[in-house]
């Protein structure tokens, strides 16, 4: 749709037909998508697509240039821009390109009035209750539970290794919360790997033992469940309960979500919810619905789903209020709606690593969508 909306404006811009506003919205998205550009072409490769776009344009203009008068004749600037933009777009440049996880830095220039995205940043909750702000912590052992050690790794992740396992353990059960604004990658006593978003909390054993490996989660995770066919891994929900071998699967379950979707990447996955259970395989979601006692099972936009774990914000025709739900958890905000912006659709993909603007700026070129920034609070209208 953001393509659609775009080229409309291009196709304006190309015949004068642009108002100023549409005219400033067109440069300035040129010279976000020129920054943004992380093409990896030779010289010879970005000439040859330059100028194929070129000549597509000068093509219709010439066409259309029979049938107006000279002084409408635009200049070879304007389009080398406009074969610019469209070679951005061509080549996909600027939608989805995030294939692996990028650091997560805290922008250091903030513009007037902009807000700096989420970073690595979580509590950890220990059995007796004492809370480590893991941000804070050094790097190394923080502490014993039984007989595991809680190790913050130099990658920042938080990892759990059982020395000796003890026949008759006693149950210790720690939490890591994560707050608006952060998100912590954890490795579990059994070698499973959790990447938790932002507002959302994961609780667990320091040891599994028993016929399950049982967590609660409450919010959103990405798990890479390691292998162990005696003893199945169970996630559980307010809602439904997720019990898989050894898979990678997605789970949303925010409690302020009409829904909880578990997305399968590889494996299976069975969803039980009451008496109803549903297998996934990959590349499909299942549905559960607050209220109902059935879970849906569809085909899953996987690149959207998974966006977040890979640095980006993918959207695909979502409302403004669904995209601004996602964005506030990760930059901490809060949302103030004038008019009827709420139901505008919207998509398309913009870094996580960047500054509220970056998103909001893309959202009002595409979107018509306007914006102000007062303190942590973001005003969107018409």
């Amino acid at each position: 749709m953001e393509k659609q909306r775009f080229l409309i404006l291009l196709d304006k811009y190309i015949n004068r037909q642009a108002t100023q506003e549409e005219q400033g919205l067109l440069e300035e998205y040129y010279k976000r998508l020129d920054a943004l550009s992380e093409l990896e072409l030779s010289d010879q490769e970005e000439s040859k697509f330059q100028q194929s776009m070129l000549q597509q344009i000068q093509s219709r203009i010439a066409s259309e240039e029979e049938h107006v008068e000279p002084k409408l004749k635009r200049s070879y600037k304007i389009w080398y821009m406009a074969a610019s933009i469209l070679l951005l777009l061509t080549v996909g440049s600027y939608f989805y390109e995030a294939k692996t996880p990028r650091p997560v830095v805290q922008t250091a220039n903030l513009k007037a009035n902009d807000i700096s995205p989420g970073s690595n940043k979580a509590v950890l909750t220990l059995s007796n209750g004492k809370e480590i702000v893991l941000s804070d912590a050094d790097n190394g052992v923080l502490t014993n539970q039984g007989s595991t050690k809680i190790v913050k790794k130099a990658n920042g992740e938080l990892a759990y290794q059982v020395e000796n396992k003890d026949a008759n353990p006693q149950t210790l059960f720690n939490t890591i919360t994560i707050p608006r604004g952060g998100q912590y990658e954890v490795i579990l006593p059994d070698g499973t790997k959790v990447l938790l978003n932002a507002a959302s909390s994961l609780t667990y054993p320091t040891q599994f033992n028993g016929q399950q490996r049982n967590v609660e989660l409450k919010g959103e995770a990405y798990f890479e469940v390691a292998k162990r066919k005696a003893m199945p891994f169970v996630v559980k929900t307010s809602d439904v309960e997720i019990k898989v071998l050894g898979t990678h699967f997605n789970i949303s379950a925010y409690q302020d979500d009409p829904v909880i979707t578990t997305t399968l990447l590889e494996g299976s996955v069975s969803i039980n919810k009451g008496n109803v259970t549903a297998l996934l395989k990959p590349g499909q979601q299942g549905i559960s619905r607050s209220g109902l006692k059935t879970v849906s099972v569809q085909n899953a936009n996987i690149e959207q789903v998974m966006g977040w774990t890979k640095g980006s914000f993918v959207f695909a025709d979502l409302s403004i209020k669904e995209v601004m739900k996602i964005a506030s958890r990760w930059y901490d905000i809060d949302v103030e709606y004038q008019g009827n912006v709420q139901s505008k659709k919207f998509g398309g993909t913009t870094s996580r690593y960047k500054n509220i603007t970056e998103l909001l700026d893309y959202m009002k070129i595409t979107g018509g969508v306007n914006y102000k920034i007062e303190g942590r609070r973001v005003i969107l209208m018409n």
